[in-house]
């Protein structure tokens, strides 16, 4: 397709990319307003930490006060019978999966750590609960903060962004606390290494996107490595949780920034080049059900009724959960689709279930979730689909979807005045 197509199908798209984003903003001021006042609340009634956590450490506490950006007193009718270092918010833009995770270091009168306990935080509970069965929280007890400045805490497998977050979050406020710059950086090379072959998979995938028919024969190679590299490595893969918690706590680039380029290329190939770069060629769930369905290659396709029926699951699944997100409820987005289960440790019963599944199904059906249920293939597919035929209609089409685009938009202002 000319430059001159492309840039006339991204113009047929524009109304509904347009709404699109405008639905992206009301879910994110729905819950930054919420977050807000949930943080206001805190602050007001527990200045920051709350005091039935910080009881848990000294249970004489009456208050604390705040001595510095980082440090409490924990104090008993005015005697100090201890200290916290507190994370938030100095450390509040080192993100791990999906959010920051604030805590606080509760520290005796020795200067001794007696524990870590995590604030109210965004971070995926999934990582939360594996880093936590393996006791990696209790990894600086009984240190002294000196000690504890420089530690260098295993990672917990399969969770090592949570942990990575967790980590730097504690030596950024113990080295605001002793006023350091932070001294060296420790080389993981094991990381670096994880990065180079993620990044050459990620240039594999679009090397056979470009050209398609030159890199067939790397198409089952290029489907192993991004299960093996991308999926249980890494656990690097665009959800709907993700772009979901990166819209509200922001993107984290950085050290990690391979993630965030796979999330870039995923919205922006669809989006300018028409091109379905990470569904057909990244997505490790994606590849895992087409080295399944391998098995099996004549592929069962649905007929009459039940063709009508999958050709509207994937959107309407998308719909509702758009529609519980504007409605503001809560949900816990990682459980709504299988991609987690390629972190084994971290993910519920329920999304390994789901998996299994799906991976099953793939043997009968060709690429089943991707097909009939993916939430983000269908905000991906949204942002591809365009109109490419060159005819007058196509922008009559368009000048109507403006239109109503416009009317809708006005009333909206309107309702939210």
């Amino acid at each position: 397709m000319s430059v001159k197509e492309n840039v006339a199908t991204f113009v047929t798209k524009l109304p509904k990319v347009i709404l699109l984003c405008v639905i992206v903003y009301l879910i994110s001021l729905n819950f930054k307003s919420a977050e807000e006042n949930k943080g206001e609340d805190v602050k007001t009634e527990t200045e920051v930490v709350p005091l039935d956590e910080v009881k848990k450490y000294f249970p004489a506490c009456t208050g604390i006060e705040k001595v510095s950006e980082v440090r409490y007193d924990v104090k008993n009718n005015g005697d100090v019978i201890g200290k916290l270092i507190v994370t938030t918010p100095i450390a509040d833009d080192l993100i791990g999966y999906s959010g920051n995770v604030p805590l606080f270091l509760a520290v005796s009168g020795e200067d001794v750590i007696l524990g870590l306990t995590l604030l109210n935080h965004s971070e995926s509970p999934g990582f939360i609960r594996q880093i936590t069965r393996k006791n990696f929280f209790s990894s600086w007890d009984g240190k002294t903060l000196e000690e504890a400045a420089e530690m260098d805490v295993e990672a917990v497998s399969g969770a090592t962004m949570t942990t990575d977050a967790v980590r730097g979050s504690v030596k950024k406020a113990l080295n605001f606390y002793f006023e350091r710059d932070g001294g060296g950086r420790h080389t993981d090379w094991l990381k670096l290494v994880r990065h180079a072959l993620g990044g050459l998979v990620v240039l594999l995938a679009l090397a056979s996107m470009f050209w398609g028919s030159r890199m067939k024969k790397w198409r089952l190679p290029l489907q192993v490595a991004s299960i093996l590299v991308l999926g249980f490595w890494s656990g690097y893969f665009v959800s709907f949780e993700l772009l979901f918690n990166w819209l509200l706590n922001g993107i984290p680039w950085g050290v990690r920034v391979l993630l965030p380029v796979i999330a870039v290329l995923a919205i922006v190939c669809p989006l300018f080049l028409n091109k379905a770069y990470y569904c057909a060629y990244l997505c490790p769930f994606g590849a895992a059900q087409e080295v399944m369905g391998k098995i099996r290659k004549k592929k069962i396709v649905p007929k009459g009724i039940w063709k009508n029926i999958f050709k509207y699951t994937r959107v309407t699944y998308f719909m509702v959960i758009i529609a519980l997100l504007l409605w503001g409820i809560p949900l816990e987005l990682a459980s709504l689709e299988p991609f987690s289960a390629f972190l084994l440790t971290a993910a519920s019963s329920w999304v390994i279930a789901l998996a299994v599944v799906f991976l099953i199904l793939s043997i009968f059906f060709s690429r089943p979730w991707c097909n009939y249920f993916c939430p983000t293939g269908e905000l991906l597919d949204i942002l591809r689909k365009g109109d490419t035929k060159a005819n007058p209609e196509r922008w009559k089409k368009v000048f109507r979807e403006c239109l109503v685009l416009v009317i809708f938009l006005g009333v909206l202002y309107f309702i939210l005045q």
